[in-house]
């Protein structure tokens, strides 16, 4: 089994790669808030923090360093859907800022029919 995990700065994604994970037959899949290295490095100094929010602020970008975490236990013979499954909606995750999926194998799991 493995432990599938995106990390995500697009978050109006998840529900698109959610629906796309149930139409590959992949189910149980969760996503929870997370932030990212830059999120605290700027609390840290107040100068960075400001022009952070300055370019948000003209860019008329939201520049809060929101991210979500998406993840899933599936059977190996799965993992190849699920990252078809998410790289059709999100595209080339190679690109700056489109996210990172990796996996990690699971030794036991206890409550997965």
């Amino acid at each position: 089994m493995q432990a599938i995990f995106l990390v995500l700065k697009q978050v109006e994604l998840v529900d698109r790669i959610m629906s796309s994970l149930a139409n590959a037959g992949i189910h149980g899949a969760t996503a929870i808030d997370s932030a990212g290295m830059a999120k605290s490095l700027t609390k840290l100094n107040e100068n960075i923090a400001m022009v952070q929010l300055l370019r948000g602020i003209l860019s008329g970008e939201d520049d809060s360093h929101k991210s979500k975490t998406l993840f899933v236990i599936v059977k190996e013979e799965q993992v190849e859907d699920v990252k078809s499954a998410i790289k059709n909606v999100t595209g080339d995750l190679s690109k700056p800022n489109a996210g990172i999926m990796f996996g990690v194998p699971v030794s036991f799991v206890e409550g997965l029919s």
